[in-house]
């Protein structure tokens, strides 16, 4: 039919037939009946500069992926640089790892700091005999009681020692100590025992004076 195409208004109708040669065989329709796109295979390796958009599903057959969950005998992993987040559990197997009992021959470590413990107390116009500041002091590295007297009548002091925290078992570790208004001592146990307190005795005169205690663990 004479200038169909040309005055042709329906577009349905407006088709074309593509062919192709591959050498000296024809090759088959290149379009689609069905979908009216264009079908192409390509033998061997093809490069492409630019960008490929494809529409549809993509399928690649491809062999010899390496594909496997990685063992530490075959593979390594190294991250040059960042940071690698994990979501969920990660289990971590090695071997001869070098847990063990540490030996003063051939292992050391350093403490940074020590705990530091500290109590105080005062009495002031005080009268007669008493005991403050009973510490526990059998697990102490070392520990002393600091006492200025800031009053002006002299106040016998000494420390008392004990296995338990009961008032009849507390015994005298050092022997007593006279000590003048506004001067200042620093007593520490000679004996060992769990418990230390400190006891005074104002002589019947009204006494002020300051307690301290300080330790180490």
């Amino acid at each position: 039919m004479p200038n169909n195409i040309v005055f042709n208004p329906v577009a349905e109708q407006l088709k074309t037939l593509i062919h192709g040669m591959q050498g000296t065989t024809p090759t088959p329709l290149l379009l689609d009946s069905t979908t009216g796109k264009l079908l192409s295979t390509v033998d061997g390796s093809v490069t492409v500069a630019g960008t490929v958009t494809a529409q549809g599903t993509l399928t690649v057959n491809a062999s010899n992926f390496d594909i496997r969950p990685l063992t530490g005998a075959t593979d390594s992993v190294t991250i040059s640089s960042g940071s690698v987040t994990v979501a969920g559990t990660v289990t971590v197997t090695a071997s001869a790892l070098d847990i063990r009992p540490l030996t003063a021959s051939t292992d050391s470590f350093t403490l940074g700091s020590r705990t530091f413990l500290e109590d105080s107390t005062n009495i002031a116009g005080v009268t007669g005999t008493g005991v403050v500041l009973m510490e526990n002091t059998g697990n102490k590295s070392m520990y002393s009681y600091y006492i200025t007297n800031t009053g002006t009548n002299t106040i016998t002091i000494k420390l008392q020692i004990s296995p338990t925290t009961t008032d009849t078992y507390f015994v005298d570790d050092t022997t007593s100590i006279n000590l003048a208004g506004g001067s200042i001592t620093v007593l520490t146990a000679v004996k060992f025992l769990q418990y230390t307190r400190l006891y005074y005795d104002t002589g019947g005169a009204a006494a002020t004076a300051e307690f301290y205690y300080n330790a180490q663990v």
